[in-house]
């Protein structure tokens, strides 16, 4: 379960990703397609049907809400990262009330939500092996990355791993408030 980000802030995000790729080469830098804002990672899924019900009577109730990208950081932390990320300069409350949502009504249908706290972020780049990102986060730096938008729907996506990374295609889109 994810939020896709519209194109203009998509290219917006390619741009800020510019000089970073430039200082830090040993990153696996994810692509346009990949990039999301992940509600909740599910793992196979058996039964489509339970949870597509499930997850639109979930986000029925939920309001369309502003959000926009900005700054940067790493997963655990900057000097022994796996991930590097662009997160949440407005509208991460927000996000999080989906996020708490898609959790909630999922569970029930048998996908337990994480044990780590929920943080709004499009992940930007993977590393085989822990490292220094210092370089890539003050390249990234803490500005807006493109404009806010309304956030009117969540996708479920069905990942397929490739030698490129991860291919995304849609299963279904579910608008928030309907």
């Amino acid at each position: 379960m994810a939020v896709r980000p519209p194109d203009d802030v998509l290219e917006a995000v390619e741009e800020t990703l510019a000089p970073a790729r430039k200082v830090m080469v040993g990153p696996r830098w994810a692509g346009r397609d990949q990039w999301h804002v992940t509600l909740q990672f599910l793992g196979p899924v058996p039964k489509l049907a339970p949870v597509v019900d499930a997850l639109a009577e979930a986000v029925a109730g939920l309001e369309p809400f502003r959000f926009q990208l900005g700054g940067s950081g790493a997963f655990p932390n900057p000097r022994r990262a796996r991930v590097i990320w662009i997160g949440a300069r407005d509208g991460a409350g927000s996000m999080a009330g989906v996020a708490a949502a898609v959790t909630g009504a999922l569970a029930p249908v048998g996908y337990e939500a994480e044990a780590r706290p929920f943080r709004s972020h499009l992940t930007v780049a993977r590393l085989r092996d822990p490292g220094d990102v210092g370089p890539a986060l003050a390249a990234l730096g803490d500005a807006p990355v493109g404009e806010a938008w309304t956030v009117e729907e969540i996708v479920l996506y069905q990942s397929r791993l490739s030698p490129s990374g991860s291919q995304y295609s849609v299963l279904a889109a579910l608008p928030l408030g309907v």
